[in-house]
């Protein structure tokens, strides 16, 4: 979880100041979540580089410059663990962002979670 709360706060450090890209550290956690940011549109690229020591995460803007996200709040803390029941999924898909999920499935996003309707422990959300 306290990568997960790194990554967060290095990618909304970046947005504010309007980085082109960041590295950061590689582990399979970041390097999941990083592909559902890519898939879901959020972010460019995420490359290896440094022998895959690290990972080079390309931030995506659009022709204003604006970012592609706002925010990134964090639901889950280390000191606290928020479950999303798939009821509570189905009242949560009302257009509000993209909720993260770690399910025992892997790592989705609400829309995949209400289409094996599947609930899981509640990570982030991003605006």
């Amino acid at each position: 979880m306290n990568l997960l709360c790194n990554l967060t706060s290095t990618l909304k450090n970046a947005i504010k100041c309007n980085k082109k890209f960041i590295f950061f550290p590689k582990n399979v956690f970041c390097l999941q979540f990083l592909k559902l940011m890519f898939e879901e549109g959020f972010i460019s690229s995420v490359k290896d580089i440094n022998s895959g020591k690290f990972l080079k995460v390309q931030l995506k803007y659009n022709l204003n410059g604006n970012p592609s996200f706002k925010e990134i709040k964090l639901l889950s803390t280390p000191g606290k663990t928020v479950f999303l029941s798939y009821q509570q999924l189905t009242k949560l898909n009302e257009g509000v962002g993209v909720f993260f999920i770690s399910t025992n499935e892997g790592l989705l996003t609400n829309d995949r979670c209400l289409k094996r309707k599947i609930g899981g422990t509640g990570l982030c959300y991003i605006i």
